[in-house]
């Protein structure tokens, strides 16, 4: 039992940002922020931290990855926040240091050594390329490694870590929960033929579909296939009531344009990576309505959290600079896991505290949702500390309305004989 135990705890996570997309870099802002002026004043009043500064690594593609963010410039803006109007970490300044790998293996772990021969206690990302090179590094030296969205056995498995969304939701969760609550017998899983993208589904597929009570009928179509109405045909005639759409912008825009051409009618779930903008849009008949979208942020603009956002923002020099806002999670998260914290604030007890958070705290932008990463809330991956997603509905233009959160974490428990 205790072999069994090992290996469904340490499955390959569908790191869907690193499996599927370039780079591994999310967009999933979900509602789409206001373009009013944002009000400071709901920063609070001052408190300033005073006194020896608590260092940390936040580590970003930079703009030189291929799938570039705004992380660092949001980065930057959210350490000023939390220095000037939360009081820092117990009072003490965070002394921020970013690293910028570019989407690189040889510098992801450059970063990471660089961070570890460091006096910091923590590397923070947001939406990172490589976390598991990363992970291999931070975990064995005892230093927390804290990221929003993920990664594979390492991240998902390795002491020392925290992964603060359901990274597993987007690849089978969500299909699958949305096929249960609608009483659907078959989903088919499109996506692209190669092992990466396919060998995570394979892997815990049959576990959420099985504990959902749904068929999966996954769908593995070659790459640079230039039309799939054959596929979605066959998957049809085969009784699959609902698709699951895996891949970047362009295989998803092709699948989408071959279900408009058969009129598919059936359910559509997809992840925010294959959401691309109004251009992309206007090539599929009818572009992106009704289609749900799995994501790990929200940016609401009636939220409270998605105000105060804005207003960092604006505040600190990154206005415009929303496509970052993993950074802006992942820092204020750090923050949230650390208050309350006494003794001293060296790696050692860091990492602790947050790996072992003794209570839920906010998940900010997760539309009020919570994470607590000492609960270990999803069975098959420890590390991950929220064990719901969020699910809207997409606009024509791939605007993201209508957000709500769904509990998905039920699905990934193993059988009684194999936990």
């Amino acid at each position: 039992m205790k072999a069994s135990h090992r290996r469904w705890a340490l499955l390959p996570c569908a790191a869907i940002a690193v499996a599927l997309v370039a780079a591994g870099c999310s967009t999933d802002e979900g509602d789409s922020a206001s373009d009013a002026t944002p009000d400071e004043s709901v920063l609070g009043a001052t408190n300033q931290a005073t006194g020896e500064p608590v260092p940390i690594v936040f580590q970003t593609t930079g703009e030189q990855g291929i799938a570039y963010t705004q992380e660092t410039k949001v980065a930057e803006a959210t350490v000023a926040y939390i220095n000037d109007h939360l009081g820092g970490i117990n009072g003490r300044p965070l002394a921020l240091t970013v690293c910028e790998d570019k989407a690189q293996v040889s510098l992801a772990r450059e970063c990471a050594n660089e961070a570890v021969a460091s006096d910091a206690v923590a590397v923070i990302s947001g939406d990172p390329s490589n976390p598991d090179t990363t992970t291999a590094v931070t975990s064995p030296a005892g230093m927390l490694f804290l990221d929003s969205s993920g990664g594979g056995q390492p991240t998902l498995g390795s002491p020392h870590t925290a992964v603060l969304n359901n990274s597993l939701s987007g690849l089978v969760g969500v299909p699958a929960y949305y096929a249960k609550e609608n009483g659907i017998d078959k989903v088919a899983i499109l996506t692209m033929d190669a092992p990466i993208a396919t060998g995570p589904i394979k892997a815990i597929g049959p576990m959420a579909f099985g504990n959902a009570g749904v068929e999966m009928d996954l769908i593995a179509v070659p790459l640079g296939t230039p039309d799939v109405t054959p596929q979605i045909q066959a998957a049809l005639d085969n009784g699959d009531g609902m698709f699951h759409v895996l891949g970047n912008e362009s295989f998803c825009a092709t699948a989408f344009k071959a279900m408009r051409t058969l009129n598919v009618d059936a359910p559509v779930t997809t992840v925010s990576q294959c959401i691309g903008n109004s251009d992309v849009a206007s090539q599929i008949p009818g572009g992106y309505e009704g289609i749900k979208v799995s994501q790990s942020r929200s940016l609401d603009p009636e939220a409270e959290e998605t105000k105060v956002f804005e207003a960092v923002l604006a505040k600190y020099g990154a206005e415009g600079a929303e496509d970052g806002a993993a950074a802006y999670q992942s820092l204020i998260a750090f923050q949230r896991a650390l208050e309350g914290m006494t003794g001293e604030v060296d790696r050692g007890s860091v990492a602790a505290q947050v790996t072992g958070m003794p209570e839920p705290k906010v998940l900010p932008l997760k539309a009020g949702g919570e994470f607590e990463c000492g609960s270990r809330p999803v069975a098959i991956a420890p590390n991950i500390c929220s064990e719901a997603s969020l699910l809207g509905t997409a606009e024509e233009d791939g605007t993201v309305v209508d957000v709500e959160t769904i509990d998905i974490g039920p699905l990934f428990t193993p059988p009684r004989g194999l936990r």
